[in-house]
């Protein structure tokens, strides 16, 4: 894989990278909805909270481009995990729990993509606040573990420029304790490499968060999990791209820092 990500320049298209593991520089930028006061800060029940996050680094693995069949049952690739990584090394068509419009409908170049790492955190006005999402995600709640998967997939029929979409499943801590994310889809309108460097995929509804104990609890008691009554939600959130990570080996990087 090469250290700089593809970007396009005088070229109207440019072609899909082999399969590999990208990492980078990403922050969120989000409003939360508190049903509840989420600690000692009072009068914030019902309240919109905006939380900025500064720059965590993050990994994630690519398929090989290739062209999705919907004719195909339950089409699957295979993705470029890292060889210490224990995620999901195959993702099905089936394992997307949420499909933007205009996705999936076959006749596209595409690659299937799955956030390998990711650890943001910052002390905000509620107190402290961490989002995981992918091995951190895993290592820490594995009973609750969902992978996130995306996709991209080429706007003329093969390469860049792509439409991309990503179905984030994290790990919230907060002052009310753990939250974990319903699933939802953030959708970015162009990119024209990877990792997509500039782009700001954004959020097209609202996420409902869920205690990770009442979960839990619900698992244990066999409840449906739509029985459940969100503690808040995401109203709004768009998570930019900032920089590429240059040299060496992304994953090892990631973990490093995160201390996974």
């Amino acid at each position: 894989m090469s250290d700089q990500p593809l970007h396009l320049h005088e070229r109207d298209t440019a072609p899909f990278p082999s399969a590999g593991v990208d990492g980078f520089l990403s922050h969120f930028v989000l409003a939360v909805q508190f049903y509840e006061n989420p600690g000692d800060k009072g009068g914030r029940s019902g309240a919109l909270v905006h939380l900025s996050l500064p720059s965590a680094v993050q990994t994630v693995a690519r398929s090989a481009p290739f062209h999705y069949q919907p004719t195909l049952h339950d089409h699957g690739v295979e993705l470029a995990l890292p060889a210490r990584a224990q995620l999901p090394a195959r993702v099905r068509r089936s394992d997307f729990q949420v499909s933007p419009p205009g996705f999936f409908e076959g006749g596209r170049e595409s690659v299937w993509l799955q956030i390998v790492n990711l650890d943001a955190r910052a002390e905000t006005a509620l107190g402290p606040i961490r989002i995981i999402l992918g091995e951190t995600f895993r290592q820490e709640y594995e009973d609750v573990f969902e992978p996130s998967f995306g996709a991209a997939e080429s706007i003329h029929g093969k390469g860049f420029p792509a439409r991309l979409f990503f179905s984030p499943n994290a790990v919230i801590e907060t002052p009310l304790g753990a939250l974990k994310t319903r699933p939802k889809a953030l959708v970015g309108a162009s990119i024209d490499a990877f990792p997509p460097v500039g782009s700001y995929p954004s959020l097209q509804h609202t996420v409902a968060l869920d205690r990770v104990d009442d979960l839990r609890e619900a698992n244990a008691a066999g409840r449906p999990l739509d029985t459940l009554k969100p503690i808040a939600a995401i109203r709004a959130l768009a998570h930019p791209i900032d920089a590429v990570l240059l040299g060496g080996d992304p994953y090892e990087a990631v973990a490093a820092t995160i201390g996974a």
